[in-house]
């Protein structure tokens, strides 16, 4: 009996110590498994020679804000986020952003530490795309591009254009940008083929001509149709509306309602159907065409939406009310618009970095701003008259489409 006792007390100590050592082995740490990716596109935003008004400062603060808001929200409702980061010219870095279950917080992990794709061509970024996809194989791609922007206007427009730094997107410079062209030769060709939207952090890319360009490549456009201010998205209050199935109406609700509650309360955002939204916009605005001509003694009757002296993006909407469309064409207008349009917001005032001693601005700045009167959400430079781009206009895909 003695022996047995012996036995048993023998064998409870080595349970007891396999037990213990079992429970010093940490558990490993759980991560949501992602269905769908999140491509967060930060190119180099300065010149080939300079850093001079490079965004990388509030990329940084864009990316600590994004981390906030998914530790904020516990998730990053199975969203694998892929950010590519320029630091420099040269050098660019690329990380996953993941929530940590276990330890209940936001992870950066770095997936290239000397990302390189710096060479601004169509070639580089589908490289770059299918460089994502092999990071983050899903069945659903998003696209949100952080950058300087000025639309359809072709990449180094800003050197000729007075008083308008027209970049497509991208940096400073025409070594430092692309064409719009180019981002939808990119995803149609690579891995990802077609996303479920594309956002511009960027001034002035929520215009009709970039949407048309983009038609086949993305569902849904989300940008503004004016000058963005340097601090971009509030990521902190809305990324969350981002991830997952995209919440449009709760990402401009929040959008609007930050800038309309900050010491500068300036900003406007739209969320734009592309496909066969964008196109039977086109065919209405060629029914338009064939039968009225605009007077060019009604420009300045026209909403304009940037800051330049001679505008380039006017309001749609403003701009068929002043071509005098009447009925059945103004329905089908108005029909094709209402489908083209999900979301859209704008303060009162837009700011704009080109003072103008004539301008009716706010009481704050009244020469960087001015008055938004009629906002459609989504821009056209059809009756645009500035020489830069007055010709270029006629290249558009948009152009062809309405015209032609």
């Amino acid at each position: 009996m003695k022996k047995f006792l012996s036995y048993c007390i023998l064998l409870t100590t080595v349970f007891s110590a396999v037990s213990c050592h079992k429970d010093d082995v940490p558990e490993p740490d759980q991560y949501e498994i992602p269905n769908r990716t999140l491509f967060v596109y930060m190119p180099w935003t300065g010149s080939a020679t300079s850093s001079g008004n490079a965004l990388t400062d509030f990329f940084n603060k864009n990316i600590t804000s994004m981390k906030a808001a998914i530790n904020k929200e516990k998730s990053t409702h199975k969203t694998d986020v892929i950010v590519y980061k320029a630091n420099s010219q040269n050098q660019s870095v690329i990380f996953r952003m993941r929530f940590n279950k276990t330890k209940q917080q936001c992870e950066f992990d770095t997936l290239n530490v000397n990302a390189r794709y710096h060479t601004v061509s169509k070639e580089n970024l589908l490289s770059l795309l299918n460089l994502v996809n092999s990071y983050s194989h899903t069945t659903s791609y998003a696209l949100l591009i952080g950058s300087h922007g000025s639309g359809w206007t072709p990449r180094g427009s800003d050197e000729t254009m007075p008083r308008a730094q027209s970049r497509a997107f991208g940096g400073i410079g025409e070594e430092t940008q692309y064409d719009v062209s180019d981002l939808s030769y990119a995803i149609s060709h690579s891995a990802i083929k077609k996303t479920t939207y594309i956002c511009f952090d960027d001034c002035y890319m929520a215009n009709a001509e970039t949407a048309y360009e983009l038609k086949d490549v993305t569902n849904h456009l989300v940008a503004s149709t004016s000058e963005v201010m340097g601090e971009g998205m509030p990521y902190g209050s809305i990324f969350q509306y981002m991830l997952g199935e995209p919440d449009y109406e709760k990402w401009v609700e929040g959008f609007y309602n930050y800038y309309q509650n900050s010491d500068l309360p300036y900003g406007a955002l739209s969320v734009i159907r592309c496909g066969t939204y964008i196109e039977k916009m086109a065919q209405v605005m060629k029914a338009i065409n064939q039968t009225y001509s605009f007077d060019v003694n009604k420009l300045s009757s026209i909403q304009y939406l940037d800051g330049y002296d001679n505008h380039v993006f006017f309001d749609l909407a403003s701009y068929v009310e002043q071509l005098g469309v009447l009925q059945p064409l103004l329905s089908n207008f108005r029909d094709a618009l209402k489908d083209l349009i999900v979301h859209k917001k704008t303060t009162d005032y837009i700011y704009t970095i080109y003072r103008n001693p004539y301008r009716e601005g706010d009481t704050a700045y009244p020469q960087n701003t001015f008055k938004i009167n009629t906002f459609c959400g989504i821009t056209i430079s059809d009756p645009t008259r500035n020489r830069t781009v007055y010709t270029q206009k006629e290249n558009t895909a948009w152009r062809k489409a309405t015209h032609e």
